[in-house]
């Protein structure tokens, strides 16, 4: 059993022994999830629950048991608004996505606004400035930061290490709903190993209900070398409609556990793993989440049980073998597929393929240069052995270099690595303004770098096509609700329209009558907004607005408007 368990079963809060009578719901409606803990996302795993606020903001959150604010966070992307408490017995709690503090911790996060000239903070106030009951209210729930809906996030963390754990441990959530179980693959796990005879995954499609599953042909899958198994699957829990994870994954062979996962805390630091954790080319090419149920040799995340094969199976005689893949969510249900699989011929061998360029270790960090480009891999970049590819091609419209093929947009990387490409000959007018572009699926996106030694060098964290391009377009500022010499009164806000078109919004800045104003960056709507605040701009008369926004490549628009307000 995990160590997170132990410890929880040794937790005694303020003294009780029932940690759901410390901690009340966060929100004074009931409980509905769209979201749990531990589901599976792009590049890290769900750090708490996705709690529904009716689809609208404006909703009580309550502190889920008495603490003290010991963190405050304003930003335009992540949780946006969020308040982290401190309770007793070690345990802490976030609140993300918040439209809104209660007044004073307004007025106290606007004053620390002003005073660094930033809508973005990241507060720590004393311990006693902002104390509350169990129960008290601390906000109103949102839309703020990269929420794609009105909802409140909410975790639990421990205090010692701000690790997340399953926040279902502190609520009252039913759920009498078996997990689904959508479809296998059955993998060769290495280059000597076949699935039905070749050296391909196979991927197999499921029947069954009540939490019983087999494959949809019963004939045994016939395996040679080693293999392992991956495995798609979501639980629904009562009262929500949405496609949650599971807690824990286990595989048997002949009733023997041979793999077992549960998600009940982990590291943010260990986050990335995921990318090892699933299948990550399924995930690119389809979007789909397999759940694999072996470990890659570079995979260190501390969810998994020890077993000395890691999950991957060889079988040594020409019997049939049952597995059984089991899946658990949070409140015990289980279903689990069942098949057979036996020892079968190999019809084709992978050979060392003419096109690998070179084999990288995961251990070991390695340089590779070309007159036009160079990269520099750390060790552990990689979950395994890379056998890497490099090719290129001519330029495209819009490029300034050739497109060089740094292997694939299917295998994951863990660390960031370095990658220098050299321009065509370009005028020195714009240096500046080169940069990194990525290219995929004929779409062509920022990558940072910037000019140096006649190379764009920068730092990436995906494998695929990289090229030189440039950004010499400015961001685009323009008024929303008002306009030059509008007269305003009355109106509780203004708003700015607010976009660029490749590098992305750096920075931006606005000033009304020549001092520096709070207008609140929504990236996902393009929006600069100021609320009406008597107390720091004048009322009733004329005023001067410079809005100034810079890119990335540092394009900068200025836009000045006078207006009555």
């Amino acid at each position: 059993m995990k160590k997170y368990l132990l410890i929880l079963a040794a937790i005694t809060l303020a003294g009780h022994t029932d940690i759901r009578e410390v901690f009340v719901s966060p929100v004074d409606i009931p409980v509905s999830l769209s979201a749990n803990f531990g589901e599976l996302r792009p590049d890290h795993f769900h750090s708490g629950v996705d709690i529904k606020t009716n689809g609208v903001t404006g909703k009580n959150i309550l502190s889920a048991s008495d603490g003290y604010v010991y963190r405050i966070v304003v930003s335009p992307s992540g949780f946006g608004r969020a308040l982290y408490i401190r309770h007793e017995g070690g345990i802490s709690t976030v609140y993300g996505h918040l439209d809104s503090f209660i007044p004073e911790i307004n007025e106290y996060v606007k004053d620390q606004q002003y005073s660094k000239k930033s809508f973005s903070v990241d507060l720590y106030p004393p311990a006693d400035k902002f104390r509350f009951r169990k129960g008290e209210l601390i906000a109103l729930s949102g839309n703020s930061g990269s929420s794609q809906g009105p909802h409140l996030h909410y975790e639990v963390r421990r205090s010692s290490n701000e690790n997340p754990v399953d926040p279902l441990k502190y609520l009252d959530v039913k759920d009498d709903i078996r997990p689904t179980i959508d479809r296998i693959i059955v993998y060769p796990a290495s280059r000597q190993s076949a699935v039905n005879g070749y050296h391909e995954k196979v991927r197999f499609t499921l029947t069954g209900d009540k939490g019983k599953y087999t494959l949809s042909s019963p004939s045994p899958v016939l395996v040679s070398g080693e293999i392992g198994f991956a495995v798609s699957t979501w639980d629904y829990i009562n009262n929500s409609w949405n496609k949650c994870g599971v807690r824990s994954v286990e595989m048997k062979l002949d009733g023997e556990t041979r793999y077992r996962h549960s998600l009940d805390e982990f590291a943010f630091s260990e986050s990335r793993y995921i990318n090892s954790h699933i299948d990550y080319a399924e995930q690119v090419s389809s979007r789909a989440y397999f759940q694999k149920t072996y470990i890659d040799p570079n995979n260190k995340m501390s969810i998994y049980d020890h077993f000395d094969t890691k999950g991957i199976i060889s079988l040594v005689d020409n019997d049939l073998h049952k597995v059984e893949l089991i899946v658990t969510d949070y409140a015990g249900n289980n279903s689990k597929v069942s098949f057979l699989i036996a020892s079968g011929d190999i019809n084709n061998t992978l050979s060392e393929e003419s096109n690998v360029t070179r084999v990288i270790p995961f251990a070991s960090n390695a340089e590779f240069n070309r007159h036009d480009i160079r990269l520099s891999f750390p060790e552990n970049c990689f979950y395994d052995t890379l056998f890497f590819v490099y090719k290129k091609s001519p330029s495209q419209a819009g490029l300034l270099s050739d497109i060089h093929y740094v292997h694939d947009r299917f295998t994951p990387v863990h660390k960031s690595f370095e990658i220098a490409i050299k321009p065509f000959d370009t005028d020195p007018g714009i240096y500046e303004k080169l940069c990194l572009v990525y290219i995929s699926d004929q779409s062509v996106s920022y990558s940072g770098g910037s000019f140096s030694e006649g190379f764009v060098k920068g730092s990436v964290r995906n494998l695929g096509n990289y090229a030189v391009g440039a950004d010499t377009i400015p961001p685009v500022l323009r008024p929303v609700n008002f306009s030059e010499g509008a007269d305003i009164r009355g109106r509780n806000n203004i708003r700015i329209f607010i976009d660029d078109d490749f590098s992305g919004i750096a920075s931006y800045n606005v000033k009304i009558d020549g001092n520096w104003t709070l207008f609140e960056w929504d990236p996902k709507n393009r929006s600069l907004s100021c609320t009406s605040d008597p107390s720091r701009i004048k009322q009733g008369t004329d005023h001067q607005l410079e809005a100034i926004a810079m890119d990335n490549k540092g394009n900068s628009t200025t836009l000045n408007m006078k207006f009555k307000w």
